[in-house]
């Protein structure tokens, strides 16, 4: 597979459309649906067709500039649906935020089956919360499910969406809850509730709802729109993995899917990146049929611009992918049955990321670099896991040091900012990718340019100057034995390409890899089985102040060449605020915080009997 530029078959077809047919579902609701078909001189041909299905919240006639839209389609001898999910613009019912997908996208799937344009053979695509309802209708296995394309999509909503390792995710669902109810019904009704929802999403009225939350209900703009403060509140209610968050539509039972063919397409910067590696892993489990996955270096919406920049750094002319063409050439292959030369068989294509010198391009960004590797199987089975462990005078090792302790104030009045990082947020608050490691004034959770590492309640661990490139590629796992003066508390762990000074950038340039969080009382965890990344809050369990305890934080998957010259390090905090919420460190629920804020003195214990490190998947050699 030529990851760039696919080769794309012609356009030979005019177009007719079908507007807002209202499809019935099993309740009886009418869903606003569009129908592209292949045309001459204005006239529909008989067909029958292969189907391209696509359902999504965000309206049925908007495109996204990587997205192929019905014209794409049915201009190549597709029909293309795609239709309003329930409660959405022109469709009846009420939005709920996944759960009826799967439900819905069956009963479509069904309709088009009987129309006399289908042949019988439909594919599902969408990205983001259509690659959601996409995977919601590959999951029931209906009738005529022939491929698939999933881009950038949630696979456990609990763990990369709402919430993750036990803590609530604001940068996310904050703009995520304002944006989709801007666009609702009531404010579709009364232009002054559509005007508070937009006055919401300025970046400092929303930024302001960050640090005001949990919001009440009731009080607060979500109470415009009360079907959408309905579900908004019941996530911020369950933060536990109960069952709320075994609905259908909230997580994906891979096993159940047919035996088809799955193309993933995923960025390493993605707060979804667990989901899609999940995903490679379930789809392909037991399968016959070909499951790959193409992870590029971008962050969630750069999966539509094609750009070489992720967050601050451009990572070159190699990285964008040609989206469209790569879509195209999977369902021409595998769903009409034309060689378009596809390698057979479960492949990972992964864009590596690759340090650099330290300039700065024309635009200001970092030049890093990158490259693209093809692996049989995920993690790289030449991968390595080597164990760094943390010491007391802040050094990454591989021998196991001495014993001691290092500690910090977690002050919940001054949280650590989030400079970069996997988020999906539109907002200005936080930019997603990577980024320099330092304060930005541009960024208003920042109040200074001072380097993170340089804050007191933050412990910054370093490898020695590497002597040669050292590549990681696959799973990283922070493992740390910590206690606290509270009973509850927050661990931070990131990854960071710490870059030597240079002429452009004279404290050197510290580039964030991956980062996670956990909650200490929300620490349980449990994990499907190999190649899938851990689910917290399986149960609750406060800390007892002074106790020694072990957390390990799941930082999914990474890969990326550490040039020599540079540095391997590992910073630990206990904030990264806004893209999460601000432990208290009182033990309350989310939901239910009403007592006062305290500091928490934070131990990491090293040594022998309390070996905190950092597990690397290291290819080709070692440090």
């Amino acid at each position: 597979m030529t990851i760039a530029r696919p080769t794309r078959s012609p356009a030979l077809y005019g177009v007719a459309t079908l507007h807002d047919i209202m499809v019935p579902m099993r309740d009886g609701a009418l869903l606003a649906t569009d129908v592209y078909l292949p045309a001459k001189d204005g006239v529909i041909l008989p067909g029958p067709f292969p189907v391209v299905l696509e359902r999504t919240p965000y309206l049925k006639t908007r495109n996204q500039t990587n997205t192929p839209d019905g014209a794409f389609w049915a201009s190549r001898g597709y029909a293309f649906v795609v239709q309003d999910c329930r409660g959405r613009h022109k469709s009846e019912g009420v939005f709920i935020s996944y759960p009826v997908e799967g439900d819905d996208g069956v009963d479509t799937m069904a309709w088009i089956m009987q129309r006399p344009w289908c042949n019988g053979k439909i594919a599902v695509s969408g990205s983001s919360y259509y690659a959601s309802t996409a995977q919601a209708i590959m999951t029931r296995n209906p009738p005529g499910l022939a491929a698939a394309v999933i881009r950038v999509g949630a696979g456990d909503y609990h763990e990369d969406g709402a919430w993750s390792g036990g803590a609530f995710q604001l940068t996310h669902n904050i703009n995520y809850a304002l944006g989709l109810a801007a666009l609702g019904k009531e404010a579709q009704a009364d232009p002054k509730v559509q005007q508070a929802f937009n006055k919401a999403l300025e970046t400092p009225e929303a930024f302001r709802l960050m640090q005001r939350s949990p919001l009440i209900e009731g009080q607060s703009v979500m109470a415009l729109a009360p079907t959408y403060d309905d579900w908004y509140q019941k996530w911020q209610q369950h933060e536990l993995y109960d069952d709320y968050w075994k609905l259908d539509g909230y997580r994906f039972n891979y096993a159940a899917a047919p035996d088809i063919p799955v193309l993933l397409i995923g960025v390493w910067y993605d707060e979804f990146l667990g989901g899609m590696l999940d995903a490679y892993t379930g789809y392909a489990a037991g399968k016959s049929a070909p499951v790959q996955m193409i992870m590029g270096g971008g962050f969630h919406s750069s999966v539509y611009t094609m750009s070489t920049v992720a967050g601050d750094v451009d990572f070159g002319p190699g990285l964008p992918m040609d989206v469209p063409g790569l879509i195209l050439q999977w369902f021409d292959h595998y769903v009409k049955g034309e060689d378009r030369g596809l390698p057979p068989g479960h492949l990972f294509h992964a864009f590596r990321l690759e340090g650099a010198a330290g300039q700065k391009t024309k635009g200001d960004n970092l030049q890093a670099g990158g490259s693209w590797q093809t692996f049989d199987r995920w993690p790289p089975t030449d991968a390595v896991p080597t164990a760094l462990h943390l010491s007391g005078d802040y050094a990454l090792t591989t021998a196991v040091p001495g014993a001691g302790s290092l500690s910090y104030d977690h002050d919940p009045a001054n949280p650590v900012p989030t400079v970069g990082g996997n988020v999906s947020s539109g907002l200005q608050i936080v930019r997603a990718g990577p980024a320099d490691q330092r304060g930005d004034p541009t960024l208003l959770q920042c109040g200074d340019t001072h380097p993170l590492a340089e804050r007191p309640d933050v412990l910054s661990f370093a490898t020695p100057v590497l002597t040669a490139d050292v590549e990681v590629s696959g799973p990283v796992t922070v493992t740390l034995y910590v206690s606290s003066s509270a009973v509850d508390t927050d661990f931070t762990a990131k990854l960071v390409d710490h870059y030597p000074p240079s002429a452009d950038y004279p404290d050197g340039y510290a580039m964030n890899i991956a980062d996670a969080i956990v909650r200490a009382r929300l620490r349980s965890f449990t994990q499907a089985g190999p190649g899938y990344r851990r689910l917290y809050a399986q149960s609750e369990a406060n800390l007892v102040p002074g106790a020694v305890v072990e957390v390990v934080i799941d930082l999914w998957s990474t890969s990326v060449l550490f040039r020599a010259g540079h540095r391997i390090r590992l910073d630990i905090a206990s904030s990264n605020f806004p893209r999460f919420d601000v432990n208290p460190n009182t033990g309350e629920a989310f939901a239910d915080r009403r007592l006062p804020p305290v500091v928490a003195r934070n131990t990491i214990h090293l040594g022998a009997d309390h070996p905190s490190h950092i597990v690397l998947p290291i290819r080709g050699g070692a440090l």
